[in-house]
């Protein structure tokens, strides 16, 4: 049963719109339609022909904005199709009113391959995005140019976007209601704001082109009034907009002959909307369905030749491939809100021959393409590929068969093992482990250290720790501490280290001891402490002396790492992307669904509505 405030709530856009249709008719009475009959037969058959083509270029930016959309949620359908879809669900829905109701069941009609959840999705997002970049548009351009401050719109749109992109950037995932909704990616912010503005202007151009050019108006004014009068229709809630859409372009054009003005809007709804409609509406009768939705891989199961890629089972995964190398070239790539990002190189072929592919990859999702944890090498063919590089961090790289506490350079290690000694600890490998007291050893280093990293980093959680190599230190039978290390192809990596704040002195040096012996014995050539920040880099990203003292005790080898984008302003843009997953990891997908979770807020919305198609269908 609905309730008086949500009737209320409903009701209140429907009355407006009627009042403001009864006002415009009130005002069409006394029109001299004789005058309005010869306007319109005053507009030539070249500016007919002009207004339909920019008509045209408006409903391609117009389908364009469910490609991105489709995109944004990897649907993986063909976009082309999808293309069409949007422009015939928008162009009828903008013309018969209730736009994201029609427009959801036409996409329905054409896409069922979709499901009805994603068929609200999508429609959800083209129609709250296009509000976004309506707003976002009218409120820096539209109002400065009709308040004669032109001057101010470019300032204004500029610090609105930067507002924006830096909100994107630390608030990747919006949450609601205890749900998380994924906002659109900086590259689909960009994408959306202009085919928004390409839509407006294209619009506008359509209406000026059908008023005489004699009546003083210039182009500009006349689209940024339309941006303006079309927010009145939107809010209206009539078909087409129609009754507040014209009363505010009407206040808008005070300069404007009202018969010239209506016989340009009867034509501008002739061009606009009816002509789109009537061709959206038998494609969407004609066309056939797309019934077959293409399989995707499933996150998290990509296993690589590199010790750190077991990592990548926490995040959502892709593996990108390449036919085109001899050999196939094959790589795991990770998804940020930002980036798709490949990680630790090629695990078969050359990296050189992924970068297309990863491209192409990164696009199908709205995201910026990027290069993460690469060696020298691979740096340096990315340089010559002519993609930016730079240094961001340094590996530290130790030989287990040929590792030995002798020399100078260990003696802060031996001091540290002699004290571990005395302490009367006891190293061992955890084969049974007892998940109850390793939480409760990881919750208390959380304490002073804050919420563990994650992305690229490993994270606590017994499915992900399940088959990862794990080591503890005892005081008695208490455990104190414990790490864990991944394997790859002959080499293996520290992985986790967790301890109670308060530890008998060298626990952590003898656990890592342990764990280099260990790996002797199973015949590692190559043993990873893990990396360190660039020493490149400004001192307030690369401050960690503490662990950098921690492993320098080790004496090890220490190896460049490299991040890589297409220029460095994307580059940019990925390394802070990536710093921001590390610091601030979404919640281990445990049995995540990516974009919308089945509690969210929008979830609580879509299921209704999701029954109705069904009916309806």
């Amino acid at each position: 049963m609905t309730r008086a405030p949500d009737l209320a709530r409903k009701s209140i856009p429907l009355l407006l719109g009627a009042v403001l249709v009864w006002v415009l008719w009130g005002k069409a009475v006394e029109l001299d339609w004789g005058a309005v009959h010869a306007a319109f037969d005053a507009i030539s058959a070249w500016r007919w022909g002009a207004a339909i083509l920019a008509t045209a270029i408006s409903f391609w930016a117009i389908a364009q904005y469910d490609v991105v959309a489709h995109r944004h949620f990897r649907t993986q359908l063909d976009e082309g199709k999808s293309r069409l879809a949007g422009a015939a669900a928008i162009s009828v829905g903008q013309t018969t009113g209730f736009g994201p109701a029609v427009g959801a069941a036409v996409r329905w009609r054409l896409m069922p391959a979709l499901g009805h959840a994603d068929v609200l999705r999508i429609t959800g997002f083209v129609t709250l995005c296009f509000m976004v970049a309506w707003g976002l548009l009218v409120a820096t351009i539209a109002l400065p140019i009709l308040a004669g401050l032109a001057w101010l719109a470019l300032p204004l749109f500029t610090v609105a976007v930067v507002g924006m992109a830096i909100v994107l950037m630390r608030a990747p995932r919006l949450k609601l209601l205890g749900g998380k909704i994924a906002l659109p990616s900086l590259r689909a912010l960009g994408q959306l704001v202009v085919l928004a503005a390409c839509d407006l202007v294209f619009a506008g151009l359509a209406l000026y082109l059908l008023l005489p050019p004699d009546m003083g108006l210039t182009a500009i004014s006349v689209i940024a009034a339309f941006s303006l009068a079309l927010g009145a229709g939107m809010v209206g809630g009539t078909p087409g907009g129609i009754g507040p859409f014209e009363l505010a372009l009407a206040a808008l054009l005070p300069l404007a002959d009202h018969a010239t003005l209506a016989a340009a809007l009867i034509g501008f709804r002739l061009v606009y909307y009816a002509l789109p409609c009537a061709l959206g509406a038998t494609y969407a009768f004609v066309a056939r369905p797309l019934r077959q939705k293409n399989k995707m891989p499933a996150p998290g199961t990509l296993k690589g030749s590199r010790a750190e890629h077991p990592i990548a089972a926490q995040s959502l995964t892709r593996q990108i491939c390449s036919v085109d190398g001899a050999p196939p070239a094959e790589a795991c790539a990770l998804r940020s809100p930002q980036t798709l990002t490949l990680f630790l190189g090629a695990t078969k072929g050359r990296v050189t021959d992924l970068l297309t592919p990863l491209k192409q990859a990164a696009n199908q999702e709205n995201r910026i393409p990027c290069l993460y944890k690469l060696d020298a090498r691979d740096a340096a063919r990315l340089r010559q590929a002519g993609w930016a590089v730079r240094p961001f961090a340094v590996d530290a790289i130790l030989n287990p068969q040929t590792f030995d506490l002798q020399g100078s350079e260990r003696r802060q290690l031996r001091r540290a093992l002699r004290k571990a000694e005395k302490s009367g600890l006891r190293i061992a490998r955890i084969d049974t482990p007892d998940w109850a007291d390793m939480e409760a050893i990881h919750r208390a280093w959380e304490a002073p250290h804050g919420n563990e990293r994650g992305f690229t980093m490993g994270r606590f959680c017994p499915l992900y720790l399940g088959d990862k190599h794990l080591y503890g230190a005892w005081e008695g039978d208490r455990l104190i501490a414990y790490c864990s290390a991944v394997d790859g192809d002959d080499e293996r990596a520290l992985d986790l280290m967790r301890h109670y704040p308060e530890l008998p002195q060298g626990t952590m040096h003898a656990l890592i001891t342990f764990m280099i012996e260990d790996a002797k014995h199973a015949g590692i050539t190559q043993f990873s402490l893990a990396a360190l920040p660039h020493p490149s880099l400004p001192a307030r990203l690369a401050d960690c002396a503490g662990l950098t003292r921690f492993k320098t005790c080790f004496a090890p080898r220490w190896k460049p790492l490299y991040i890589a984008a297409p220029n460095h302003a994307l580059l940019l843009l990925a390394a802070l992307d990536i710093r921001q997953a590390i610091l601030l990891p979404n919640p281990l997908p445990l049995a995540t669904v990516d974009h919308w979770h089945a509690d969210s807020l929008i979830d609580r919305a879509v299921k209704p509505a999701t029954r109705l198609l069904r009916r309806a269908s």
